[in-house]
């Protein structure tokens, strides 16, 4: 389920947690536990979770690393 919303707080795209965990590929199940543990990407409750694909994008370049050894920002 992909919403489009060009009106609405200038969002483009939103997804559920299915199609975000697609768009991821990640299960729906990891993204749910990401958002009861923490750590994952943004997300709205707006009768039910909701993320925005700019969000999504951001959260995924975040996780970019360039060795093993390599612990993220810090």
């Amino acid at each position: 389920f992909i919403v489009t919303d060009g009106h609405r707080q200038g969002w483009t795209q939103y997804f559920d947690t299915r199609s975000a965990a697609e768009y991821l590929g990640l299960s729906p199940k990891t993204l749910e536990k990401l958002r009861w543990q923490g750590g994952g990407p943004a997300y709205y409750r707006l009768g039910g979770v909701r993320y925005l694909q700019d969000d999504l994008d951001e959260w995924r370049e975040s996780r970019r690393r360039t060795s093993t050894s390599d612990t993220g920002p810090r």
